[in-house]
């Protein structure tokens, strides 16, 4: 049956290889997001309780915000006054225990939001934490109590902070453009520079800019490209080591479990957003996904409006039951989520913030808990058979798993450090006291995709790009790891053995090399402490 399948698509030329630094970032697998900023401490009128998002991003202007010019502005509107930011117990090394405990290898955390408040004491902007007199009496420093405990816990650090946004910069100080430019590359070079106190910076975080962003200020919009070119080239030489991303540099998103593509090329100075996955690609990227988002939809599970990217004791918009609502995921979206993002290729990007006191919800660290319990022990500390390291033709039974137990999920993960080769594939199993040769089919290959769908109605039938609920369409590549579940009932039955068949080979395949190669291919139970409904 696969014989007719099978496609060894070679061409002359080496295939892209993953560097180093990208193949230990895609082992990270997981990830955690961390807005915390004078955000979190906006409290906001009842009009904007049930709005559409009501999450503030300071010095949007009224016409972002339509926000009043009250106590929490005073003579910084349309900034939120640095006198509201005024945490009584930042507890970073909760937030490490928490995100170990989920698993996660990297906090990327909200060093300068899009209105230009500093979490540290910058010297190039004077909207920061050292004008944060009911904190600390402005004295205080929280990226040098993020760092300390990140290393402590063995956390990589990355820093949200886009050059290119700076609403206290733009709206209320007025800088032109080459004091702007003057005062971000400068707060670059503090979090970056050899022997700053707020490293080493593992990955900065620069966002995506629209045009009509009412924080990038209008005399860049000529030369928009050079400007970003130019900070690109800065964190290169301050800090080579530090991988940039999304969207472009050295980590692309959200484009599944084909790494390949035609640029811009790893550790340049291309501000170029990153082109489509390509077999044929002369670049190799690993790719980010959102996972979940904590506070999402009334009921945090559900895919509907608003997500609230800060921690909002009082965030209720759409919710009939009134305010406040302090719904969050809980373990099974988290599980779901992990499934979708990091079995499907990618790394999971969870975004997880403290609230305006600077802990974390007590009920979020649970639920954290028992997400990682969950995915360790499923997937890290049993298995119902395993084999390592195979390295085969690309064709029927590539790899054979001698069934130890139940199962419901299975793992594949491509030794990457050969490139990715596996172009499509299938898996099937062979029941007990069978034939050699009986093998019926667990989850088919990919077949060509159908004609599109119709485009929705409405916004409101489109799911949020960060929840993934563990149906996504699955693509034909494996990557670094691919999470099946088996596509037939299979409960009862006697499975002596599953194995793994490559069906093509990706074209960038080197002419000398037709294996694919093959770093673990395992059988897992799913152990969790919830009730599956």
């Amino acid at each position: 049956m696969l014989a007719s399948l099978l496609v060894t698509n070679l061409v002359c030329g080496a295939p892209p290889l993953p560097t180093a630094r990208q193949l230990e970032f895609m082992e990270m697998e997981t990830i955690q997001f961390m807005h915390y900023n004078v955000d979190t401490s906006w409290k906001p009128s009842d009009k904007f309780l049930h709005g559409s998002n009501p999450t503030y991003h300071n010095c949007g202007g009224v016409t972002w915000t339509g926000s009043s010019n009250d106590s929490q502005t005073e003579g910084t509107w349309p900034c939120l006054s640095p006198k509201i930011y005024a945490p009584t117990n930042i507890d970073t090394e909760q937030w490490m225990e928490a995100s170990t405990a989920l698993g996660m290898k990297e906090i990327c955390f909200t060093a300068k939001h899009a209105g230009g408040f500093t979490m540290w004491p910058s010297n190039f902007t004077p909207y920061g934490v050292q004008s944060a007199v009911n904190f600390e009496d402005g004295k205080g420093d929280v990226l040098k109590k993020f760092v300390a405990s990140a290393k402590k816990w063995g956390i990589n650090v990355c820093y949200y902070i886009n050059p290119m946004t700076d609403g206290f910069l733009t709206q209320l100080e007025g800088v032109d453009e080459e004091e702007y430019m003057r005062r971000q590359k400068g707060m670059l070079t503090e979090l970056l520079h050899e022997g700053s106190p707020y490293g080493p910076v593992h990955r900065l975080w620069f966002d995506g800019i629209i045009p009509s962003n009412l924080y990038r200020p209008g005399y860049l919009v000529k030369n928009y490209s050079d400007y970003y070119d130019d900070c690109f080239k800065l964190v290169r030489e301050v800090s080579p080591n530090t991988l940039i991303s999304p969207y472009r540099g050295d980590v692309c998103s959200s484009i599944g479990s084909l790494y390949t593509n035609n640029g811009p090329g790893a550790n340049g100075t291309d501000h170029t957003e990153c082109s489509p996955p390509d077999e044929k690609g002369q670049y190799f990227h690993p790719s980010e996904m959102h996972g979940v988002t904590i506070q999402e939809g009334p009921d945090g599970n559900s895919p509907i409006a608003p997500t609230y990217w800060f921690w909002h004791r009082w965030a209720c918009a759409t919710n009939v039951t009134g305010c406040p609502w302090v719904g969050h995921a809980n373990a099974s979206r988290i599980f779901d989520g992990y499934v979708a993002t990091v079995g499907h290729g990618g790394v999971l990007n969870f975004n997880a913030p403290p609230t305006s006191t600077g802990e974390m919800n007590a009920s979020v660290v649970q639920v954290m808990h028992e997400a990682g319990k969950a995915i360790n022990d499923t997937f890290k500390l049993n298995n119902a058979g395993k084999v390592l390291g195979v390295s085969s033709p690309c064709g029927p039974g590539a790899a054979v798993v001698d069934v130890q137990g139940d199962f419901d999920f299975i793992v594949t993960m491509e030794d990457l450090r050969h490139g990715q080769r596996i172009g499509n594939y299938s898996i099937e199993y062979r029941l007990d006291g069978s034939s050699p040769n009986d093998w019926k089919m667990l989850v088919p290959p990919v077949q060509p995709a159908p004609p599109a769908p119709p485009a929705p109605k409405s916004t409101a039938e489109i799911s949020l790009r960060d929840r993934p609920d563990g149906h996504d369409p699955r693509d034909q590549y494996i990557g670094h790891k691919r999470i099946d579940t088996p596509e037939v009932a299979i409960t009862g039955l006697r499975i002596a053995q599953v194995r793994f068949n490559c069906i093509r080979l990706i074209a960038s395949v080197e002419p000398d090399d037709d294996s694919i190669h093959i770093r673990q291919f395992s059988l897992h139970k799913k152990i969790v402490p919830w009730k599956e409904l």
